[in-house]
């Protein structure tokens, strides 16, 4: 699974990505993750955000949803050729590119963070997040993408972390266990 990391006699994969369905906890784990591993951490969202230099709902109205996924799949591409051991937050929609999937498995351990859907509904984020916008019904919507996504979840995920009833804490230290031991 990639060139093993040697730290404080730990192996550990070049990379660990965690994806995951929005709200479902990617960015606080990934920064958990992070301090906790001593390696840099990366949001695939924020370094789009900062490439394009607009909000994230400001190329989904400019440009379109394709358009995006397109800035998505290029930020994965160049974070998997970064030669840099790195804690990787995906956004919940890179798993939808077969490229993208098939590079994040080839450069490092892919963790998909699955919580249940009624929590991520029990949460009803609509703030920067344009898929959710203009849905009435957040339930539904999110009941939508997530029977769309979760195959591509598992296809993948190497290993899959449930997170109803833990705090973000337990799990960083579920998904630290887990990388040591792949």
């Amino acid at each position: 699974m990639g060139i093993p990391l040697e730290k404080g006699g730990e192996v550990l994969t070049p990379k660990v990505w965690l994806i995951g369905m929005m709200s479902s906890g990617k960015t606080k784990v990934g920064r958990m993750l992070s301090h906790r591993s001593g390696l840099p951490f990366v949001d695939v969202d924020d370094e789009i955000v900062e490439r394009a230099g607009m909000t994230i709902p400001q190329i989904f109205a400019q440009h379109g949803e394709p358009a995006f996924r397109a800035m998505e799949c290029a930020e994965v591409e160049r974070i998997a050729a970064d030669s840099q051991r790195l804690v990787v937050a995906t956004g919940g929609g890179a798993i939808l590119d077969p490229d993208s999937r098939r590079v994040m498995r080839k450069t490092g351990l892919v963790v998909w963070l699955k919580p249940s859907i009624a929590s991520l509904i029990a949460k009803r984020k609509t703030a920067n997040r344009p898929l959710l916008q203009g849905h009435s019904d957040l339930a539904a919507r999110y009941t939508e993408i997530w029977k769309a996504r979760r195959h591509l979840y598992e296809e993948a995920a190497h290993l899959s972390v449930d997170m109803d009833h833990k705090s973000r804490e337990l799990v960083a230290e579920e998904v630290w266990r887990l990388w040591n031991a792949s």
